[in-house]
């Protein structure tokens, strides 16, 4: 082997060093997005639970008030059959309200209750590993490694907490 051959070698060698760093780097850079996305789509899916968690309360109150304030209110749902275009009913959903008239409370199973029956969503389908736990008179919905989302049934209000 010459110089000549050696040299054509080595560049060869360097040549692809340097392709395979770019590679690399450009796969980190596109793994580091990606990972990102991901935390962006978690945190948008925590926000849209959160907006129709709220946008159902606000229904269901102004529908207790409608219904001079029962104890006990019963939601009849209903959806358009996408064949035959019928309204068709669905289950009905029986709440127990407080005196301000917002949704009562008062065990983890009533919460989870409570998610599926806002939410229209079992907790374990979900995506997101999502946890319902009855603390301090309050529901507490964790996506775990994202946010709480904190039901207050005195207030009728839905907090959320960033972790």
């Amino acid at each position: 082997m010459n110089l000549h051959e050696l040299l054509d070698n080595n560049r060869s060698r360097f040549s692809w060093l340097v392709t395979f760093c770019i590679v690399l780097l450009v796969v980190l850079l596109l793994l580091i997005s990606f990972i990102r996305t991901i935390n962006q789509v978690e945190r948008q899916v925590v926000e849209e639970y959160a907006q129709t968690w709220v946008r159902q309360l606000a229904q269901v109150h102004g529908l207790w008030i409608a219904r001079f304030r029962p104890e006990q209110l019963e939601i009849n749902l209903y959806q358009r059959d996408a064949l035959s275009g019928e309204q068709k009913p669905l289950e009905v959903i029986r709440l127990a309200m407080s005196k301000a008239g917002w949704p009562k409370v008062t065990s983890n199973q009533q919460c989870r209750e409570l998610w599926r029956d806002m939410v229209g969503a079992e907790l374990s389908g979900q995506a997101n590993a999502v946890t319902a736990a009855y603390k301090n008179q309050q529901c507490h919905y964790e996506f775990l490694g994202v946010a709480i989302l904190i039901y207050d049934p005195q207030q009728g209000l839905m907090t959320k907490e960033w972790l």
